[in-house]
């Protein structure tokens, strides 16, 4: 039986080192603000306050949605999901504090 290399049936990709790293930033953006979630659920839960809760379960789901639709080529869509998911994850880390 012969093995087959795990990268075997990948396609290839049509971006460049600088679009990928950029892309690599805005996934970790997004994860970022996706983490800083969890601590403020926590904290709603802990108050009973079952209205922030579900607001902040969605804009977690909100987070996961932007991170999966997220496309290496779309250089606009990536520069403005860097923004604004490190400014969510810094407004929401200041909250948790």
């Amino acid at each position: 039986m012969t093995e087959q290399s795990a990268l075997a049936n990948m396609g290839q990709f049509e971006w460049d080192s600088t679009e990928s790293v950029s892309y690599e930033v805005a996934i970790e953006a997004i994860s970022q603000a996706a983490a800083a979630i969890a601590p403020l659920i926590a904290i709603a839960r802990e108050h009973g306050d079952e209205t922030a809760v579900a607001e902040l379960v969605s804009l977690r789901k909100q987070c996961i949605a932007a991170r999966n639709e997220l496309q290496p080529t779309d250089r606009q869509g990536v520069a403005e999901a860097t923004q604004r998911y490190r400014a969510l994850a810094e407004q929401l880390g200041r909250r948790a504090a």
